[in-house]
């Protein structure tokens, strides 16, 4: 049977969709001021729509959890891989990958243990642990560019969350196979994540590496619209690594790594004409584009996600937004403790929870892992709280820094 729909309905509808893109430009807009990124003000806007206003039905978000949640990841991980110039940022790697990891289980463990306080299965701990673990690809860059830090705590605190958001998917989704299999034996779990890690980033280096000639034929003869063909090839190289038993994500991370430094890769293989290679500006502000699009309609979706009835699942986020800024103060400056005070209390302050986690939190209850139907809750209360927590601490540790350095 097929569902008319009014006019009326398609004019509500026309007229959120504007308010999503108008709230995400308005967002970036009032950061540069308040550090404050979009992602509030357009997960308020989804909490307008859905729960205080009905226009959009929960029921009907949530059965559409397992596509959207795929879209986003498919672009926050692309998104993440060609923003790391892995050979610029050679040098920052060994301290950075100690610091990523560092933080990321320090933060799950505290965030676990709030959970366990809570009367939380030990599973539903661990995944909430492993989805708050890392710190925001998308939030971090933004806030960090728009203070006085040095270029030392910049990059550092960058690739810390680039490297950290596939990280943290990847153990989320491993987690989530093992918890429908019901199989817990130490092999399996060894097994399971090596596996799909190790298939992922075969499998992404591969197309990559066939990929990057392709593009660079593209780009030198200017066809229109060319990176829609990369898009393309990010959205086939999912499905296909995960049929193989691979890790979808990681393998669209490697290949977007590999393919923002194509120039770099064919120069370590010797190839006589590397210097096409380069991913182009065009490209990239593309690329840009279509994060900030999928980007705005997802924190929206999330916020229509929320249920403003349930003030217990607001506390605990709370509660565990508290332990993770305190996990990243004892995690950054043990970690980091040769760098600068100023240095370490500039990384410590980026500790919002971002797209990544919002993300994950649709995923246990869409698979209907039992005693998840809170996660929603929790996850937003997280991204608020760590968010507003960052712009307070970015805000005064800038001030400090420009006194210091000026």
């Amino acid at each position: 049977m097929v569902v008319a729909i009014t006019s009326a309905e398609i004019t509500i509808y026309m007229i959120g969709i504007a308010g999503v893109f108008i709230i995400g430009f308005l967002g970036n807009v009032i950061s540069r001021k308040t550090r404050i990124p979009s992602i509030v003000w357009l997960i308020l806007f989804g909490i307008i729509l859905g729960p205080v206003l009905h226009v959009i039905s929960r029921n009907v978000l949530l059965n559409m959890s397992p596509i959207v949640s795929s879209i986003v990841l498919i672009i926050v991980l692309f998104n993440a891989g060609i923003r790391l110039n892995i050979f610029k940022s050679i040098k920052a790697l060994p301290i950075t990958l100690t610091l990523a990891f560092g933080n990321y289980f320090l933060a799950a463990i505290f965030a676990m243990s709030v959970m366990l306080l809570f009367h939380f299965t030990f599973t539903n701990s661990l995944l909430i642990g492993l989805i708050v673990g890392g710190t925001s690809a998308a939030v971090v860059p933004i806030i960090s560019g728009e203070i006085n830090m040095s270029p030392r705590s910049r990059l550092v605190a960058t690739i810390e969350s680039i490297i950290t958001d596939p990280v943290g998917i990847v153990l989320t989704l491993a987690l989530i196979s093992i918890i429908l299999l019901n199989n817990y034996t130490l092999n399996f779990v060894a097994v399971t994540i090596a596996s799909s890690f190790s298939i992922g980033i075969v499998l992404g280096a591969i197309f990559a590496i066939i990929w990057i000639p392709t593009m660079s034929y593209l780009q030198r003869n200017n066809y229109k619209y060319s990176y829609a063909a990369t898009l393309a090839i990010i959205f086939l190289i999912f499905p296909i690594v995960q049929y193989l038993n691979g890790s979808g994500p990681i393998a669209v991370f490697v290949f977007g790594l590999l393919i923002a430094n194509g120039k770099e890769v064919y120069k370590s293989m010797h190839y006589r004409n590397h210097g096409s290679f380069a991913l182009s500006k065009q490209s990239r502000d593309f690329n840009d584009l279509i994060t900030f699009f999928v980007g705005s309609f997802f924190f929206v979706y999330l916020g229509g996600l929320v249920s403003l009835s349930d003030f217990y699942a607001f506390a605990i986020g709370i509660a565990i937004s508290i332990m993770l800024i305190v996990a990243r103060f004892i995690g950054t400056n043990a970690i980091l403790r040769r760098f600068e005070k100023q240095d370490r209390n500039e990384v410590t302050s980026m500790v919002s929870r971002g797209m990544g986690a919002g993300v994950l939190a649709t995923l246990p209850i869409a698979y209907g892992i039992a005693g998840t139907s809170s996660f929603i809750d929790i996850i937003a209360a997280i991204i608020f709280v760590t968010i507003f927590a960052n712009g307070i601490m970015t805000l005064i540790a800038g001030r400090k820094s420009k006194k210091k350095r000026s």
